[in-house]
């Protein structure tokens, strides 16, 4: 729902202190098994990296499972930042990137991480529209190098949500 300032709202009304106050519209249950449904994404991939930088290329079973799981850990990232939106009432986001900048502009995410989300979601769009042109080993490179990124949004929003 959307109220008439363009914010994103739960069913319920919510006010600028309902989240100090703890008010529970998102159900905390629902976001914290989306967490782990998303630390255990990441862990599936950190197992690609057994195998070399070649065969995860040259195999199809393994590259295209590995990009399932990027998938999936992507749709969660934009799945648990549109809870939060939603839940605090922040304005309504108009892009994926977009709900990564609604939660920089409200102090959730720093300008660094935020960027290197927005990265994520461009990847994540490539998944989707683009999986007939993907670089199995940028994919490689993405999962062995900046996976910690994705890593990093699942903290700062686990200590949000035990500080609730």
């Amino acid at each position: 729902m959307v109220t008439e300032n363009g914010r994103a709202t739960s069913c319920a009304t919510l006010n600028a202190d309902d989240w100090k106050k703890g008010t529970q519209v998102v159900d905390r249950d629902a976001l914290s098994s989306r967490l782990d449904a998303l630390e255990t994404y990441l862990a599936e991939l950190r197992g690609f990296l057994t195998g070399s930088r070649d065969e995860f290329v040259r195999e199809p079973s393994v590259h295209h499972l590995a990009e399932r799981y990027l998938h999936l850990a992507c749709e969660s990232v934009l799945d648990i930042s549109h809870h939060v939106i939603a839940d605090q009432g922040y304005r309504q986001a108009g892009s994926y990137k977009d709900a990564i900048d609604v939660l920089q502009q409200e102090g959730l995410l720093d300008a660094d991480l935020a960027g290197r989300l927005k990265r994520w979601m461009g990847l994540r769009n490539l998944l989707v529209h683009l999986y007939l042109e993907i670089d199995h080993g940028r994919i490689y490179d993405a999962i062995s190098e900046d996976l910690d990124d994705l890593h990093s949004f699942t903290s700062r929003m686990a200590r949000m949500l035990e500080a609730r």
